[in-house]
């Protein structure tokens, strides 16, 4: 009993001790942290908008640090295949996943057997920046608002096409029907820029896609933009209202470019990677190449981008049991 008793005691004085170790030794490696090249992981291929964007923070962070920040691409199955290899990495900041949000929010509730969870095995740093989605339609719709357009729906139902180019885009016409209480068809193109076109050609009437891909077709007057699907004005297209505010209260669906390291990695490394993004998308050089692409800057907080992120996971999950969606 004795001995037991001598223990306990020895125990609780060492726990404090080696805790405070503990938080020195993470405090001493965040300070001296990078000390070597940072993988920066992109999983779609070279020369879209998430290559683009990670080879401008990559430049300026390895300026910034007196230390290389690489870019890797690796691209496939809708953004599974480098998601999983950063949710797999040691959690000790040398391994970072530059990805759009629908890796995150919409491939849980898209595909049943993903190899990763988003909640469990990443941990978000900060959010870079958004992009809405715009509702296009063919200039042969006879709608001039949303208001319109939507009667214009109702009045002719199943009659109307729309133009989905991703998992995301199809969540997003799914929960227009859902909010407006429509009836239309959905057919599939391969990327926005061919259902923007399909649209402007009169091969279907609307779509929603991103607001890059919506760009050509209502500069070149062969389809408008009704509205955008954020909960607040496009600030880089202000005059565009909101579907919220156009007759879809409650209607919000965009795609953001998150910055996230695996799961554990120490807290000091995620606010020390949050604050050197926030000084670098803060630049006037990478605002302005950031919106050449149509990109909002964002920042703010990890716990920020954690909250948007679950809270956008929750809105899908609860409209596909609602609606029970299946992906094929």
């Amino acid at each position: 009993m004795i001995a037991i008793s001598l223990m306990a005691r020895a125990l609780r004085f060492a726990l404090p001790v080696l805790l405070a170790a503990a938080l020195l030794a993470q405090a001493a490696f965040a300070q001296t942290y990078p000390a070597r090249p940072v993988r920066l992981v992109v999983p779609a291929a070279p020369g879209g908008s998430l290559d683009l964007a990670a080879r401008m923070m990559s430049g300026k962070l390895s300026e910034m640090r007196g230390q290389q920040v690489l870019v890797e691409n690796r691209p496939g199955a809708n953004f599974i295949v480098g998601t999983e290899s950063v949710a797999k990495s040691a959690p000790d900041g040398y391994t970072l996943l530059l990805v759009s949000s629908g890796a995150l929010t919409v491939n849980p509730v898209a595909y049943p057997n993903l190899p990763y969870n988003p909640q469990r095995d990443l941990s978000p740093i900060i959010l870079l920046g958004s992009v809405p989605f715009a509702l296009l339609v063919n200039n042969a719709v006879p709608a001039r608002t949303l208001q319109e357009f939507i009667a214009h729906l109702r009045a002719n139902p199943g009659k109307l096409n729309h133009a989905s180019n991703s998992a995301t885009t199809m969540l997003s016409s799914e929960l227009f029907k859902s909010l407006a209480k429509l009836d239309y068809a959905d057919i599939n193109y391969k990327g926005g820029v061919l259902a923007a076109a399909a649209t402007a050609a009169g091969e279907t009437q609307f779509c929603i896609v991103d607001i890059g891909s919506a760009t050509a077709p209502m500069k070149g007057g062969r389809a408008r933009v009704l509205a955008v699907t954020t909960t607040q004005r496009y600030r880089l297209q202000p005059d565009i209202p909101t579907m919220a505010e156009s007759g879809v209260p409650g209607y919000a669906s965009a795609a953001w470019i998150v910055v996230l390291g695996p799961a554990k990695t120490p807290p000091e490394i995620i606010a020390r990677v949050n604050a050197d993004m926030r000084r670098v998308i803060a630049l006037p050089e990478i605002v302005a190449r950031f919106e050449s692409f149509g990109i909002e800057v964002g920042g703010g907080s990890a716990e920020e981008a954690a909250r948007l992120l679950r809270a956008d996971e929750e809105q899908w999950t609860r409209l596909v049991k609602e609606r029970n969606i299946k992906f094929q």
